[in-house]
């Protein structure tokens, strides 16, 4: 079973709120219903579309191969859809597939920094990345914040978020992410454009490098070879606010025998093919004996350097993780996750 939440913690946080909760059977076979066409329809039919999409045209007829053509190319060629507040209350419905829900925490010290330009960094990123997604921005982006959030975080809807560039290339998972409203890729540009409109955002460091890292059970971190972050953050002075998902590293299993391939895969392609699963009967729906909990933890403010040098963005990148590792081994306790050890790769 899933640690359960202790109230031993030397450090209790105060603020906090929870979306899901208990679920009837209506409730679940809808999240469960969303969860399949965003993240099934997303990750899977997605990649596969292009994949698959060679030998669908060996395999057709002309007429076929034809519209399937067609169809690809409309999905191509589609105006950038908008963002859809609808869409993001219906995604967040996903949070009753949970033990107990999602729900976000955020320290006292952290309170006063809600607001704008802020960029929160999520650790770890997990199979799929539930807390940032559950935990963040959408959260805001459904335009009722008092739904969604605590009384003392009440974002504004003017938040966002980067996600790996090549999602935005994948037809119908670009179209999803859209709908979202709240998403950029997380390139050079990207990130520029908003540090430039002084926008909080949120980011998972670690990318698809922890997707390929995921053991279950292990608090696996792509972190100290990643820096670039840190030197764009450097360029605008930025607060940075860190964020750690308890709970995320056990919502799925995986098969971390092809690791190695995954590794190569990020490194040469951007992505990975991870072989995973939550339930046994539903491999895309997460395990249910496990409760998620992200904690905005601690906050960075980094001093404004136009063109920062190699020493200045090492010395803060060590700052960074050094702060990773006390805001989970400030708050582990108090999750059920006293005696798990902190992997920075």
């Amino acid at each position: 079973m899933a640690p359960s939440i202790s109230q031993s913690s030397s450090t209790i946080l105060r603020v906090h709120k929870t979306i899901g909760g208990s679920a009837g059977p209506l409730d679940f076979a809808v999240a469960a219903l969303v969860q399949l066409v965003v993240w099934g329809g997303g990750m899977v039919l997605g990649p596969l579309s292009l994949v698959g999409m060679p030998l669908a045209f060996m395999l057709m007829t002309p007429v076929r191969a034809a519209l399937l053509a067609g169809g690809i190319l409309t999905l191509a060629l589609l105006p950038p859809l908008r963002e859809s507040p609808a869409f993001c209350k219906i995604f967040l419905r996903t949070a009753s597939l949970l033990k107990g829900g999602s729900t976000l925490w955020v320290a006292d010290e952290v309170l006063p920094h809600i607001g704008d330009g802020v960029m929160v960094c999520y650790h770890p990123h997990g199979v799929i990345p539930h807390g940032f997604c559950l935990n963040g921005a959408i959260r805001a982006k459904t335009r009722q914040p008092e739904k969604y959030l605590a009384k003392e975080t009440m974002l504004s809807h003017r938040v966002s978020g980067v996600q790996a560039p090549v999602l935005f290339r994948i037809p119908i998972l670009r179209q999803m992410l859209q709908l979202f409203g709240c998403t950029v890729p997380a390139t050079k540009q990207g990130m520029y454009g908003l540090f430039k409109k002084n926008m909080s955002f949120g980011i998972v460091v670690g990318g698809s490098e922890e997707v390929a890292l995921h053991i279950r059970g292990r608090e696996r971190l792509f972190l100290r070879g990643r820096a670039g972050f840190l030197k764009y953050a450097l360029q605008f002075g930025y607060k940075i606010i860190v964020a750690y998902n308890f709970g995320e590293s056990d919502l799925y299993q995986n098969v971390s025998l092809f690791e190695p391939l995954n590794m190569w895969l990020v490194k040469k392609l951007g992505f990975v093919l991870p072989i995973f699963w939550g339930r046994w009967w539903c491999p895309m729906l997460p395990r249910g004996d496990v409760e998620l909990h992200t904690v905005f933890g601690e906050v960075l403010q980094l001093p404004c350097i136009e063109e920062p040098t190699a020493q200045q963005v090492a010395e803060w990148h060590g700052k960074y993780m050094a702060a990773v590792d006390r805001v989970f081994e400030t708050h582990k306790s108090q999750f059920g996750y006293g005696d798990r050890k902190l992997e920075i790769l």
